[in-house]
Parts: C-alpha cells; sequence; structure tokens
C-alpha cells in the first residue's frame, strides 16, 4: 500500500482551491494536472509502497507523536525547481512553516524508530496546487501573484494523519487510515 503522513486542510482552503483552480487554468498554454480539493493536505512524510503490518505499526506508535495546535497562513506561491522549469505549483506557508518543520521532524523521528528510510532532502512545507505534466509558454510569475492575491483563511492545524493514496487513471485517492490529535 502507498501510503504518507500529513496535515488534513481545513474545508474553507479545500473551497478556495476549488473556487481559483478553474480561474487559473483559463488561458493556460500549459498543461497541468491540478489537486483535486478533496485531496489538498500539506505532506509530512512520504512512506512509498509499505506493507499493511507497517501500517498497523505505524497507526499503533501514532498516538505517540505529541504536538500542540498551530496555525497556517497561505502564501507566497512558487514553483519547483523553479519558475523557469516548473514541475509542481505550489502555495507556501507565511505562518506555520516553523511548526510544520517541527512536527515533520518529530514524524521523521517516529517512523525512524519504525525501521522506515530517513528522507534524503529537507522538509520543505508546501501545499502542492498542480503539477506541471507540459509547460508552455506561461507567465509563471504572473500565475503565482494571482494565487498570492487570493484570499486565503487562516487555518488551524490540529491533527496529523497516515492516509493511503489509490492510484487510480482519475488521479489518486487518499483514504485516512488513522489519524491523531494535537494535545
Amino acid at each position: 500500500m502507498r501510503c504518507f503522513l500529513g496535515l488534513p486542510l481545513p474545508q474553507a482552503w479545500k473551497q478556495a482551491l476549488a473556487a481559483l483552480a478553474p480561474e487559473l487554468k483559463r488561458g493556460l498554454a500549459s498543461r497541468l494536472t491540478w489537486t483535486r480539493p478533496g485531496n489538498w493536505h500539506l505532506t509530512l512524510k512520504f512512506l512509498g509502497e509499505i506493507e499493511a503490518a507497517q501500517a498497523e505499526a505505524l497507526g499503533a506508535a501514532l498516538p505517540t507523536l505529541r504536538f500542540t495546535a498551530f496555525d497556517l497562513a497561505a502564501g507566497p506561491a512558487g514553483f519547483f525547481p523553479n519558475a523557469k522549469r516548473p514541475r509542481v505549483f505550489w502555495l507556501g506557508l507565511s505562518q506555520g512553516a516553523q511548526e510544520c518543520a517541527a512536527l515533520a521532524a518529530r514524524v521523521e523521528e517516529l517512523c525512524a524508530g519504525l525501521g522506515f528510510a530517513a528522507e534524503d532532502r529537507p522538509f520543505a512545507p508546501h501545499l502542492t496546487l498542480a503539477r506541471v505534466r507540459e509547460a508552455g509558454p506561461d507567465d509563471w510569475d504572473q500565475l503565482a501573484r494571482r494565487v498570492n492575491a487570493h484570499p486565503w483563511p487562516l487555518a488551524r492545524v490540529d491533527r496529523v494523519a497516515l492516509w493511503q493514496s489509490v492510484l487510480s487513471p482519475q488521479g489518486p485517492e487518499y483514504r485516512e487510515l488513522c489519524a491523531v490529535a494535537a494535545r
């Protein structure tokens, strides 16, 4: 099973993405695959393909993860690896990035204790808006400015969830397997 640990996002952010994505699509020459609003989350650790027993062990250990609820504020938007060669269009955090990084480090420790491989890249908290499948002659900086101008409400982070990602021709479907609440 393909799994990851992450932060669920509030319905207000999912609704904002649902309203914004069609507006952003208009006039783009590039081919992008937009995140389905119902799937929108912030990944703390991607686990990849794991055995059911590993998922069960992680679910049993997850309640030991301690963290305090905190707020996220969106912005600014950007691209991986950069706007000249965009592959991922993302929304950053203007508030809560340090808390996310600290929480990701605790998740990493929890996973290491269960035998999961350590992440080899530094954690970069972001919310994937779209994956760029074929880049055209679009003004990527203008696209980012349009996202930055969108009003995003504060989001309260109060749960970490273990999800299974089920891939299909229509895109991934994320199933929450278990979660732990902030204390």
